[in-house]
């Protein structure tokens, strides 16, 4: 597993020269270089789950794509671990990635899919001990043919797997038997012995272990005997191919972990959506990457299996421990998978934080409203400091007064007792119908059974607001009622869109000014 560090990352995608655009290609090709993502910089921790959202265009995925060197970074650096990996081949990267449309081959099984990976794949070769080769009655190993394509008795073993001897501290092995269950003899009267291929510790010796309980790899040497190094002064292992034990064992856990033991016979075509899913996680699961990287795969499924798997992903984080890194433009997914979330738009990053802590303390109008379900409504208002209170003025004429004690702290320089022009942003379960307020006009009323939305409009305002309560209610439409706000959840943000509140809520005495 290892962490990740983003430096400085730019995405850059070259555009045709206006000179160049023909008159019929006009619209159709960009005129100039277009910045996908610009100055793109994070510190991932080893084991988080994060979470790139944003709406489409946004540079998610194309900032995805970069970590899995599937797009070339224009400037900046990427780090895995402590290794620049901007040169470095996706293969070479020891990341997993799972895609949006799975990218399953149809004409394999679950099991040839997941273990597809590994069989074109190599690790590093381990050393391993010689002496417990397969050897003839002469002592010596017999030659590695033999070894591969042999067979040995296979040895009678009880539920432990531990084999059986006889009184002689022989191995006791198994007899072939017929339909009847009868032992089967040769002409000779003896038994007739199943047999069994070769393990890899007769194959090949057994693994040889270090101190701490890690196999001992096998580093490469010139030809003076020294360890090769790479370009970050690391040792270069030799590499050999997983064996089919080995392999067969990654498949099985992992379709275990994901419950898709009995789909590994089946081809993709006779599963689900979820199961695929399943499989294509399956296939990332057996290479134990350092980083695994989902761009959107669950936009294909329909709602109710989303859910399932969301819960399912997070729970393959926690028990794998390892990085992964997720890209959805649904705010749910987000709020509900992620350890952080990255919001991002038009290629730069809006906010880097917990999923609670986007959703109370916002740092501008943009990820006020594209953060929490329904948006976050926004009000246009004058506001100016009146003693210990901030009026508000909104566009029908009509104010409202907050007890600046309530709120949280608010910038300074807009409490100078002028009139400033703001944006009141407070989501739809912060409103209150009451007696006294902003008069709102209904438009819409959705009843959910628990709860019940209202759709409403603000005389000289364009935007439609939506009024969470909590239980049933009936109003009609062209029904005039008041609103209040809860002062202590509301959000503030100023011409540049920025929120001008402090996360610290604020006490008595910081407004004596």
């Amino acid at each position: 597993m290892a962490n990740l560090s983003l430096r400085q990352i730019y995405k850059v995608y070259k555009g045709a020269k206006k000179k160049k655009i023909k008159k019929s290609e006009a619209g159709k090709v960009r005129s100039g270089d277009f910045t996908a993502v610009q100055d793109f910089n994070m510190e991932i921790e080893d084991g988080e789950f994060i979470v790139f959202v944003g709406p489409s265009g946004c540079g998610k995925s194309t900032t995805l794509r970069m970590i899995a060197g599937l797009e070339e970074i224009t400037s900046g650096e990427l780090y895995i671990g402590d290794t620049l990996v901007n040169d470095v081949e996706p293969k070479d990267r020891d990341i997993a990635m799972v895609f949006q449309s799975y990218a399953l081959y149809p004409h394999m099984t679950a099991y040839q899919n997941i273990s597809f990976g590994l069989k074109i794949g190599k690790t590093p070769a381990v050393e391993r001990d010689k002496s417990t080769l397969v050897k003839d009655k002469k002592g010596k190993p017999k030659f590695i043919l033999f070894r591969l394509f042999g067979k040995t008795l296979k040895e009678q073993t009880d539920e432990d797997g531990n084999i059986l001897t006889d009184a002689d501290g022989n191995p006791l092995y198994v007899v072939k038997r017929n339909k009847a269950g009868e032992e089967i003899k040769n002409k000779k009267g003896e038994p007739v012995f199943e047999k069994r291929g070769y393990n890899d510790d007769e194959k090949y010796g057994a693994i040889i272990k270090g101190e701490d309980g890690k196999p001992v790899l096998i580093a490469k040497k010139d030809k003076d005997g020294n360890i090769k190094l790479d370009k970050t002064g690391k040792p270069v292992f030799k590499m050999r191919k997983w064996t089919k034990q080995e392999i067969d064992a990654k498949v099985r856990w992992a379709a275990k972990v994901l419950g898709v033991e009995d789909l590994l016979q089946s081809k993709p075509a006779a599963m689900s959506g979820g199961q695929r899913q399943r499989i294509a996680l399956g296939r990332a699961m057996v290479r134990e990457p350092k980083v695994f990287l989902l761009d959107e795969p669950l936009s294909n499924l329909d709602a109710k299996l989303r859910t399932t798997m969301r819960s399912e992903i997070v729970n393959l984080h926690e028990s794998l421990k390892a990085t992964f890194i997720y890209v959805t433009h649904d705010q749910v997914e987000a709020m509900t998978m992620g350890t952080r979330i990255v919001v991002m738009k038009l290629g730069i990053v809006q906010q880097i934080d917990t999923p609670t802590n986007l959703f109370d303390y916002p740092e501008n109008k943009f990820v006020a409203g594209f953060i929490g379900t329904p948006q976050m409504n926004f009000f246009d208002v004058k506001a100016k400091r009146v003693k210990d209170n901030l009026a508000l003025t909104f566009a029908n004429g009509e104010s409202i007064s907050l007890d600046l004690y309530k709120m949280r702290k608010i910038r300074e320089d807009l409490l100078d007792g002028q009139e400033h022009s703001l944006v009141l942003g407070v989501r739809g379960e912060h409103i209150n119908v009451s007696e006294k307020g902003l008069t709102l006009s209904i438009n819409i009323t959705e009843l959910l059974g628990s709860e019940t939305h209202l759709f409403a409009e603000l005389e000289g305002a364009e935007t439609k607001y939506i009024i969470c309560l909590k239980d049933r209610a009936v109003y009609y439409k062209g029904d005039k009622i008041k609103v209040s706000f809860n002062e202590s959840k509301i959000h503030l943000f100023d011409t540049d869109d920025k929120s001008v509140l402090d996360r610290e809520t604020a006490q008595q005495g910081c407004y004596n000014n």
